[in-house]
Parts: C-alpha cells; sequence; structure tokens
C-alpha cells in the first residue's frame, strides 16, 4: 500500500478539528450556556469533551503511525491510502460529473443558483396566495426556499450515485478500482450543488429579512451550516450505496425510487409545517410518523439555524448524526457484500 506522511495528515486533521471546534463554539454559544446534563451547565463540561475528543485524536494519529510502521491493518490508514492512492480519479470523477451536468447549457453553474429560486417563486404563489396553506408559518418565502435547496440536494444525490455503477459499468470491467469510489464521487459532485445553492438561500434571506415585518436577520449560529452539510452528505453517501446496489441486479429500481422520493416529499414538511397538522382528525399518525423521517429532521436543522437565528438542540445533533451513520453503515455493509457479484450483470 502506498505509504502516507502521516505527520503532515495529522497536522491537517488537528487543524481541521481545531476549526470545527471554534465554529461549533461560536455558533451554539448560546445553546452551550442554556443546556444542561445532570443539572450541570453544559457549558462547564464542553472543554473537557473538546479535550477528550482531541486526545482520542492525537491517539488514533498515533495508532495508524504505528501500525504503517509495522505493516499491520487499521481501518484509518486504509482509508488515508485509499484515498492517496486514487485521488487523482476521485478528482477526475467529481470534475466530470459536475460539468456533465451543465453541459452545452449557457448560464451553465448559474442553474445552482437560480433553479432553487425560481421553485420558490413558482411554489410560494401557488401554495401561499393560490392555495392558502402556508398556516401560520413567519417567513414563508425562506422556509419553503430551505426545505427545496435541502430535499433538491437529497434528490439529486441520491438519484446521481443510483446510477454510478451501472453508468460506468465499462469502466469497472476493465479496471479495478474499489466500487465504493463510483456512489461516493456522485454523491460529492452533486453535493457542490447543494453548497452553491446555499449561496443564494443566505443572500435572499438577507435581502427579505430588510424588508420584512418581522426583520429576519442573520446570526453567528450560520457557523453551524457546514455540520449540518457534512451530516447530510454522509446520510446520502449511505443512501448511494444501497440504491446503486438494488440498481445493478434491478433495474426497475430507478422507475419505482421516482415514485419513493416523491412520496417521500410530499411526507415531509416542506410546502406545510407540522403545526398545521397537529390537532387535526386523522393526521396524528403522519406527526408521529415524522419523528422517524430522516429529512424531517435535516431540514429542520437548517431552518432552525436560519429562521430561528440559533443552534439546533443538542438531542437534534444526535438524532441527525443517528440517521447518517446508522444508514451509512448498514449502505456500506450491503454494498461490500454484493460488490463482487456487480461484474456479472454489467
Amino acid at each position: 500500500m502506498t505509504k502516507i506522511d502521516l505527520k503532515r495528515t495529522g497536522k491537517y486533521a488537528l487543524l481541521g478539528f481545531g476549526v470545527m471546534v471554534l465554529l461549533f463554539t461560536v455558533g451554539a454559544w448560546d445553546r452551550l450556556f442554556a443546556a444542561s446534563v445532570f443539572g450541570i451547565r453544559l457549558i462547564y463540561i464542553y472543554p473537557g469533551i473538546v479535550l477528550l475528543l482531541g486526545l482520542f485524536l492525537l491517539l488514533y494519529l498515533r495508532k495508524m503511525k504505528a501500525c504503517q510502521n509495522s505493516g499491520k491493518k487499521c481501518a484509518g490508514l486504509y482509508f488515508l491510502q485509499t484515498i492517496h492512492r486514487y485521488r487523482f480519479l476521485i478528482e477526475q470523477l467529481v470534475e466530470r460529473d459536475f460539468k456533465i451536468k451543465y453541459k452545452r447549457s449557457v448560464l451553465g453553474a448559474f442553474w445552482s443558483f437560480l433553479n432553487p429560486l425560481l421553485m420558490m417563486i413558482v411554489q410560494y404563489v401557488v401554495f401561499s396566495h393560490l392555495l392558502g396553506i402556508r398556516g401560520n408559518v413567519e417567513h414563508y418565502a425562506i422556509y419553503l426556499l430551505c426545505g427545496i435547496v435541502i430535499w433538491n440536494g437529497f434528490n439529486d444525490c441520491s438519484t446521481q450515485s443510483m446510477r454510478s455503477i451501472t453508468a460506468n459499468a465499462a469502466l469497472i470491467t476493465k479496471v479495478y478500482v474499489p466500487k465504493y469510489i463510483y456512489p461516493v464521487t456522485k454523491v460529492l459532485s452533486a453535493s457542490i450543488n447543494i453548497v452553491l445553492s446555499m449561496v443564494p438561500l443566505l443572500l435572499v434571506t438577507l435581502v427579505y429579512g430588510l424588508f420584512s415585518n418581522p426583520h429576519l436577520y442573520l446570526s453567528k449560529a450560520v457557523l453551524l451550516l457546514p455540520f449540518g452539510l457534512v451530516l447530510l452528505v454522509v446520510f446520502c453517501i449511505g443512501m448511494g450505496f444501497f440504491l446503486s446496489s438494488l440498481m445493478v441486479f434491478f433495474h426497475d429500481i430507478e422507475f419505482l425510487w421516482g415514485f419513493v422520493s416523491t412520496l417521500w416529499m410530499y411526507s415531509t414538511p416542506i410546502i406545510y409545517s407540522l403545526s398545521m397538522l397537529e390537532g387535526k382528525e386523522g393526521a396524528q399518525w403522519l406527526v408521529n410518523l415524522m419523528r422517524f423521517n430522516p429529512m424531517y429532521h435535516y431540514i429542520s436543522f437548517f431552518r432552525t439555524i436560519i429562521l430561528e437565528r440559533q443552534s439546533p438542540a443538542f438531542a437534534e445533533y444526535g438524532i441527525c448524526l443517528a440517521f447518517s451513520a446508522g444508514l451509512f453503515i448498514l449502505g456500506l455493509l450491503m454494498f461490500r457484500k454484493v460488490q463482487d457479484k456487480f461484474i456479472l450483470y454489467l
């Protein structure tokens, strides 16, 4: 395997850890002061948690260095070696997928900015003014735009990663490359659009907030947006593993997923709020079911940051992390179990 410069990697890892701690501390400062664990303010425990996580990172880096010197196996070391060995291919696949999406388009990547805005305008007019289902939601335009950006990002990631193995059949049958690279690169290329779509979301929030009543403004909580994006991308990668595996054996999954994703979208509070369902006869089951809807929690995560101008509750971090880690692990296990049979069906 390729030898990694772990000293340099360790510096980048510690720097990244420091940046994440800084962003979280500033963005969630009010929540840290307000929350308590066993009657103790979380702000007093927080430095100890950060030190323990930093110590764990240092010890794991040291373990990887020992494994590299002795030739022993280590999950983290294997991951870094794979990324290092195939980094050029990963870069090329991500770049290719992103460019193909806007090939021969006059506006190109600008559609990542324009598309969610156009959809928001249409849905805002239809659902707010014509159908009047906005309910008592304040700043409905921004509420709607948050849901559109996150849902479109998830749908784009899952749809593209679903076809990742079958679309690269010619390459898979001729050259050996770890097959999980294909769904991962599809999600990474699609996630660029999510990041680009966040720009008009924040700009519209700033402009809209100046003329709205009550006023809406961005707070330091926006520093927490990267955490939500990472959790969403990990969830999408897990979904990509799952769907791309099924797609190889059952091509009908492409059409079935179109129906499932549409049903899932309308079962998620994107154009309506959960408060509209509470108290309605026959709708309580949907309110209870929403607790098990991952996309409801991811969208709520972003809406809390932008609309409520504060950090989500720490329980919400845990729920989103559980969905992301759970689907990622299950999807990866399924993918690894069936990947050797791909060659027989491509």
